[in-house]
């Protein structure tokens, strides 16, 4: 094939030679000029003619224009891009419907919205879980179909700001089903929303619920009984000597069964409470509750053993359930106490930290936790030591009721240890908590 560039130029010399021969036979330089040139663009013309008729026929093979040079190159250019975008457009084509074949086989609904909430895309299961059918309902806002108070809540309160993601659980518009919807920003101001079923999670949680409970109250009563015999046995001077360390040893573990099942009731009765909402509870002289249980403390579990040291805010109180600060002051505090060894300083401090938080915090020097543990410290009956905690007494409940405690309160927990140097536990309520009657 000749070199397109070649034919090019021979198509200018064709032009110059022209002008020669016109020139020199009609002796007139301009009409030599003019001519050839006028024919010249007048052909260059034609093939742009050409070349648009074919783009504009969609690049259709049989419709393109037959010229060879320069634009024969450039058609053959665009010719050669069309098949490879029509190669990467198939291949696209066949990894979109792969990829919608998978999504539409998930057993989560998916919701694809735009900036304005409206639906673009969804699978198979959001027509199962939420009542959304996409050839129906594409176009239309989100908020008009899923019409849950939660849900429009959380529409509504993020209607003038950017979304992050919201995650919310409720119940199924189409049916009893417990489900979970998250809300998640991506790309150029869409979303994704998810529903997912969590039925089963939520009916196995009820039964281990119901199952504790009823075996706490079940074992409560035959366990003060049998607690009630062992008290008068011991007080008894008849029992030999040889029975009087298992008689006291069976009224301790007793007593502590005892302690373990009215932890389970509290565990049981926080997890099927609801959050306590902002304007409910009333205010807690928190420093007056940490001074008494310091006073009770150090005169006994922690008396010629450990060193206890206060430091509150009188004025900072908080807008709460007594009872349940009552116990997580305690809980905290008996915790630093039972779980180091003679010799620790607990450090109590009562306080409001630089973002407006009431926070209580309780810190000891002793030889501290391993990261490994600090994660399963709020699980139920997690010890990081079973030997000492039996020992002293310990539940293995204590900061799994602190960790209900605090969420219910809207607060949080945070653990924090250097092995060797201290451990710290921080409870922080939030700011709306704070009370205002403050001095």
């Amino acid at each position: 094939m000749s070199n397109p560039w070649s034919i090019e130029s021979w198509r200018i010399g064709a032009v110059f030679i022209a002008l020669l021969v016109i020139w020199g036979v009609t002796d007139n330089l301009i009409l030599a000029i003019i001519l050839p040139f006028i024919i010249y663009l007048s052909w260059l013309m034609y093939q742009l003619y050409c070349l648009e008729r074919w783009l504009r026929s969609g690049l259709k093979s049989g419709e393109a224009p037959d010229t060879n040079g320069v634009w024969g190159l450039i058609i053959q250019h665009i010719y050669r891009q069309q098949k490879r975008q029509q190669k990467h457009k198939k291949k696209f084509k066949g990894l979109l419907k792969r990829f919608n074949l998978v999504v539409s086989a998930f057993p989560d609904a998916a919701i694809v919205l735009n900036q304005q909430k409206e639906i673009e895309w969804s699978n198979k299961a959001a027509k199962k879980l939420l009542g959304v059918e996409y050839i129906r309902d594409r176009g239309q806002h989100i908020g008009n179909l899923i019409r849950l108070p939660e849900f429009q809540h959380s529409l509504q309160s993020k209607k003038h700001h950017n979304i992050n993601d919201v995650t919310l659980e409720l119940r199924s518009p189409l049916s009893p089903t417990h489900i979970v919807l998250r809300l998640i920003p991506f790309g150029q101001g869409q979303y994704l929303l998810t529903a997912s079923d969590i039925s089963q999670q939520i009916n196995l949680q009820r039964m281990r619920e119901t199952f504790v409970a009823n075996a706490s109250h079940e074992l409560r009563t035959p366990l003060t009984v049998i607690a009630g015999y062992l008290e008068i046995l011991e007080s008894t001077p008849d029992v030999p000597e040889n029975l009087h360390e298992p008689i006291i040893s069976a009224l301790s573990q007793a007593n502590r069964m005892g302690k373990i099942i009215e932890d389970l009731l509290t565990l049981s009765r926080l997890e099927t409470t609801t959050a306590l909402s902002k304007q409910n509870g009333m205010i807690v002289d928190v420093s007056v509750i940490l001074a008494n249980i310091v006073s009770d403390i150090q005169k006994t579990v922690a008396m010629d053993s450990h060193t206890l040291h206060l430091d509150t805010e009188p004025t900072l109180k908080i807008r709460a359930v007594e009872s349940e600060i009552n116990s997580v002051c305690l809980n905290l505090i008996k915790n630093a106490v039972k779980h180091t060894l003679a010799g620790t300083t607990v450090q109590i401090r009562w306080f409001l930290n630089e973002t407006g938080q009431a926070c209580l915090q309780v810190i000891d020097n002793g030889k501290g936790i391993s990261a490994e543990d600090i994660p399963h410290l709020t699980e139920r009956f997690y010890r990081v030591n079973v030997g000492r905690s039996r020992q002293v007494g310990g539940t293995g409940l204590g900061l799994a009721i602190v960790k209900h405690i605090m969420e219910r309160h809207q607060g949080y927990l945070l653990i924090s240890s250097q092995p060797g140097i201290k451990t710290q536990f921080t409870a922080c309520f939030p700011i709306y908590r704070v009370s205002k009657e403050r001095a």
